[in-house]
């Protein structure tokens, strides 16, 4: 491509299921976006329902499909960083910041703290959801030089 950024139009539900393929790609689930439908594409050790699929994605890779970008543990704990800093509850935000420390096991202390409060933490899903979401956004553009259009 010319440097020029390809707008494709994609539909809520299409928008939706990218931002779960962002979030859910590992080593065992690959994840690929179809540029000509907008639909996402997932492959994975055990799941590869559809025998063609592989292949397909092979042959048309970067002309066709792309690879949906993955949300790294490290951006997601800068979100929790970030979420903490904007807590009011003085208590709360120290428990926060404790749980942060001390490496192994962070993601799932911190979701153990913020579960103490209800609204806590329906505000930090959708504090990530926002993130997730602009990140998303941000990488199509930067990397993939696509505008995703949500329809």
């Amino acid at each position: 491509m010319d440097g020029q950024i390809e707008e494709i139009k994609i539909t809520l539900f299409q928008w939706n299921e990218l931002v779960f393929a962002c979030e859910n790609s590992g080593n065992d689930l690959r994840f690929y976006f179809d540029k000509q439908t907008g639909e996402v594409e997932m492959l994975g050790d055990y799941t590869e329902v559809d025998p063609d699929l592989k292949e397909r994605i092979e042959e048309d890779f970067e002309d066709r499909y792309i690879r949906v970008p993955t949300i790294e543990s490290w951006q997601s704990f800068e979100d929790m960083e970030e979420f903490t800093e904007t807590v009011s509850n003085k208590i709360m935000k120290d428990h926060l910041e404790r749980s942060l420390r001390g490496g192994k096991g962070v993601f799932r202390r911190f979701k153990d703290t913020l579960s103490e409060d209800k609204d806590l933490l329906e505000a930090w899903y959708a504090f990530k959801d926002q993130r997730n979401k602009e990140r998303l956004l941000s990488m199509f553009e930067e990397e993939e030089r696509i505008k995703l259009i949500i329809e």
